[in-house]
């Protein structure tokens, strides 16, 4: 394997992670809002604006 092909498959790796992440925070901010908890909700908003700034910047892993 090539090492451009290599660091294509962690790119997507991470770009993958990214959207998970951010599909999760989604899911959080909604059952905060279903159970009306502003603190879940807040960390599932945290959470998908983590990933917004990771993508914007260029870093596709939005982990801290």
């Amino acid at each position: 394997m090539t090492k451009e092909a290599e660091t294509r498959r962690q790119r997507v790796a991470r770009e993958r992670s990214a959207t998970t992440r951010a599909a999760k925070g989604s899911v959080k901010e909604a059952i905060g809002t279903l159970i009306g908890d502003d603190a879940v909700r807040a960390e599932g908003r945290a959470e998908k604006r983590a990933r917004s700034v990771a993508v914007s910047s260029g870093k596709t892993s939005a982990r801290p």
